[in-house]
């Protein structure tokens, strides 16, 4: 196309579209000066009304959002939401069509449900929450994994149950162990894992069932958190020598530490060197010959306890069923358990007497079941194995452990540089009867002691027993040469019951013994704070030779242990 006038000039589009817009200007011009005023609207609908109402209000918080960064994150948060809206909607679409096919679509395109007037986006809406914050922590609230049945009601700001905590921000680190936190420190969830890999091998060969062997003496999965910092609960699983059980379930509320209560299965506050002290961290790698055959270990009960009170006085007294380390109690029978522990000097910090510990333990209940262990051993990571540890004494299969039991303890530990010592007095009686004739019961009175001690070769300090963070790690990495830390550790304890376990027919006098020692002596090596490698040698001595393998008796017995463990 050429221009009038010029010689072969081209006339671009775009002129021709400047050139019509602009003649609409000017008609639209002389129009609105010949009718002097503009043509009188058509009214508005109340849903235009309603839109432009929302329009405005828009436009003012964005006028009042000075930052863009802010005004593009709404943005993109809206677009969000509404998609999410969109997806309900279709779910609910199918939902609906598929319960009540027959039901027609309202006004806006929505199958109403076979509840009546209940539409899709009334339902999407209360999902939502009615907030930015709860829509993405119930999408998908009509299924079992968000915890509502097929009959409940969604979660709704409406009502406060069925209620949808607000979905938040979390984040996570490591140590100890793995954790996911809330922003406000409010909630967390914790993983942790031990792992205890044994090898155990005895110096009499041939001992049946006893026998050398690699094991995992405790494979725990632990999982603690809060809910909401003054509650705090606590779950974690043991699988040991093949079996797989709830170990510690509770919940412990804990709005001042000097006085906290606690409801569960958990530690039962009996024996410094079990309550107080936290199992990966023992010194010999297991406790003492009195708390493996009689310590009452884990139980479902309720329990009273606190720390520093005053600064100086820690406690905990509880009601607990009486089944040692039992997950159900097997007679109606409770136990009262309690601890008390005094450290006159704690105060004082940089003091020697700082971590001087004295106190002492009780149990006092009744029992009626079957002994809990019915084979007392030397070392065990479980009482009751069959094939770990060296058995001493076996009750007889018509005895029950029937009537009163009684136990107490006196403990003092010492922590101080590089040095702990640490010794316990454990005392008491428990009744035994024999199945036909438990009116006529046996009180047989037990007696045991230990003493502990362990220094750090390579000058790490204690304050009292648990996670260990060498000086310089092990490793062997060029510029980061280091060797771990080293602790010996040396422990003898004595064992002895009343002749009475022989004279009333508990046990066969001509395979067990009634009394024993035993003497451990070992190193730890620490190669960083989660990683321990143990070298434990035990020797008992028995009081009578006692049965190992058929027609074949020991007066002694000798084990030596290695154990990798992991902890974080």
């Amino acid at each position: 196309m050429t221009e009038p006038g010029g010689v072969g000039r081209q006339i671009r589009p775009r002129q021709v579209g400047v050139a019509l817009l602009a003649l609409g200007l000017g008609l639209g011009t002389t129009s609105l000066t010949r009718a002097q005023q503009p043509p009188t609207p058509a009214p508005r609908t109340a849903r235009e009304a309603e839109l432009e109402e929302r329009l405005r209000r828009m436009e003012e918080r964005l006028q009042a959002m000075p930052d863009p960064d802010e005004v593009r994150r709404l943005q993109t948060k809206v677009r969000d939401l509404s998609n999410q809206v969109d997806q309900l909607q279709g779910q609910l679409r199918k939902v609906d069509s598929a319960s009540n096919p027959t039901s027609p679509p309202d006004s806006n395109g929505m199958v109403v449900g076979p509840g009546g007037s209940r539409t899709a986006a009334s339902m999407a809406a209360d999902a939502a929450g009615g907030s930015d914050d709860d829509v993405s922590s119930e999408i998908g609230f009509g299924g079992t994994a968000s915890g509502f049945g097929p009959a409940a009601e969604p979660p709704s700001p409406r009502f406060d149950m069925p209620y949808s905590p607000p979905a938040q921000t979390a984040k996570s680190l490591y140590g100890p162990g793995f954790q996911i936190r809330s922003p406000d420190d409010e909630f967390d969830i914790q993983f942790h894992d031990l792992t205890q890999l044994d090898g155990r091998f005895y110096g009499i060969p041939n001992q049946k069932p006893t026998s050398d062997t690699f094991d995992i003496a405790r494979q725990w999965l632990v999982y603690n958190g809060h809910l909401t910092r003054p509650y705090e609960y606590y779950v974690s699983f043991v699988d040991a020598l093949g079996s797989f059980s709830a170990l510690d379930i509770f919940l412990n509320v804990n709005y001042d530490q000097r006085f906290q209560f606690r409801f569960g299965r958990f530690k039962t506050p009996y024996a410094y060197e079990f309550y107080a002290q936290p199992t990966e961290a023992l010194a010999n790698g297991e406790w003492s010959l009195f708390f493996n055959n009689f310590g009452i270990n884990r139980e479902l009960g309720t329990m009273l306890w606190g720390e520093s009170v005053a600064g100086r006085i820690d406690y905990a007294a509880g009601l607990f069923n009486s089944v040692p380390n039992g997950q159900i109690d097997l007679s109606n029978d409770k136990s009262v358990i309690a601890f008390l522990n005094f450290a006159p000097f704690r105060p004082s910090a940089g003091s020697p007497l700082e971590n001087l510990n004295v106190g002492g333990s009780l149990v006092a209940g009744s029992q009626d079941y079957a002994p809990v262990p019915n084979v007392l051993r030397t070392i065990v990571p479980t009482a009751g194995s069959n094939v770990v540890g060296v058995p001493f004494l076996a009750f007889n299969d018509n005895v029950l452990a029937a009537g009163p039991r009684n136990l107490w303890s006196l403990h003092t530990a010492y922590f101080y540089r590089s040095l702990m010592i640490l010794g316990e007095w454990e005392s008491g009686f428990e009744d035994y009867a024999l199945v036909n004739h438990k009116a006529s019961r046996v009180r047989l009175p037990i007696e045991s002691f230990y003493v502990q001690a362990s220094y750090f070769l390579t000058g790490e300090t204690m304050a009292s027993r648990g996670r260990v963070k060498p000086l310089r790690p092990f490793d062997l990495r060029r510029g980061r040469l280091g060797p771990g830390a080293w602790e010996t550790v040396f422990r003898y304890a004595d064992l002895s019951l009343g002749r009475e376990v022989f004279t009333a027919g508990l046990a066969d006098p001509n395979n067990w013994t009634n009394r024993l020692y035993a003497t451990d002596l070992g190193i730890n090596w620490y190669w960083n704070q989660y990683i321990r490698v143990l070298f434990d040698w035990q020797h008992a001595g028995f009081g009578t030779p006692v049965y190992y393998r058929p027609g074949r008796f020991a007066s002694a017995s000798d084990l030596f242990m290695i154990r990798f463990q992991v902890w974080f």
